[in-house]
């Protein structure tokens, strides 16, 4: 069964990839600029219909087995010229395209919240839109919007906002059915990051479960500290994650060193 057609990327990806990687093609290393790039898969798009070959590649990469060969861990930006001169080249082990895989691995979730904070500008952008529209129109003003975010936050079900929805400090809400944790951040500190104090997080379900589990404020989970497990300095709550940290947990489930195999009994 073959791949069925070719990744279409949206502009937020193709944004992201190219303001994480240098702005550069990484084929010639020229500066690329955003209009002329395109992202290239480092490890070609068709491997999904070998399989077989696919799974041995990865294990030559070091790489896992559930590595997304269409995720912002394979994906880098070039020039239109230099990703049809690559066409479809029969790939092999390359010891510096294991480098460029393993950093790729490293930084695809910071590439991910990239594009996805453009996803949400751009609904945003359209949303104001509207707005301003109105208000040119004089259909609505200045003073609507402030008495009715006032409702929001005195009054949400008067202001037309469901009774299950918890209205956070950032100013965005959430239906509370979704939110699977709430607990005071679990820093070491007395203060968490960019804060006062412990501040008291919600966690839906959403949110991957190392992050939910984690219990760390979302400043502090992104804090770039010194690992105490391996010593190179990664994200706060990358420490002992699988394919983050270089000396991961064996039980990444409960974040400790024995397998189900090793632990004693009872």
């Amino acid at each position: 069964m073959g791949v069925a057609g070719k990744r279409r990327f949206t502009y937020p990806e193709r944004f992201a990839v190219w303001k994480h990687n240098g702005e550069r093609c990484w084929f010639c290393k020229e500066p690329l600029r955003l209009v002329e790039a395109t992202v290239d898969h480092v490890l070609p798009e068709y491997l999904l219909d070998d399989p077989d070959y696919l799974k041995s590649l990865l294990n030559d990469y070091g790489l896992p087995d559930d590595f997304n060969i269409n995720g912002f861990e394979n994906w880098l930006p070039c020039h239109t010229h230099c990703n049809q001169t690559k066409g479809k080249k029969e790939p092999a082990f390359i010891p510096g395209n294991k480098v460029i895989l393993d950093k790729l691995l490293d930084q695809a979730e910071a590439v991910r919240r990239t594009a996805n904070r453009v996803s949400q500008n751009a609904a945003k952008d359209r949303v104001f839109a509207v707005v301003f529209s109105a208000m040119e129109e004089e259909r609505l003003s200045v003073s609507d919007l402030q008495d009715l975010l006032e409702e929001f936050y005195e009054n949400p079900a008067k202001a037309g906002l469901p009774d299950d929805m918890l209205i956070l400090d950032s100013g965005y809400w959430i239906p509370k059915e979704q939110i699977v944790r709430i607990s005071q951040c679990s820093c070491e500190r007395n203060a968490c990051v960019g804060m006062s104090g412990k501040v008291t997080c919600y966690f839906r379900s959403t949110l991957p479960m190392w992050v939910i589990d984690s219990g760390l404020f979302w400043k502090c989970f992104d804090e770039i500290v010194p690992c105490p497990r391996c010593g190179i300095r990664h994200r706060r709550g990358d420490i002992g994650r699988s394919n983050y940290c270089s000396r991961p947990f064996l039980n990444q489930e409960l974040r400790i060193d024995e397998t189900p195999e090793t632990r004693s009994p009872a």
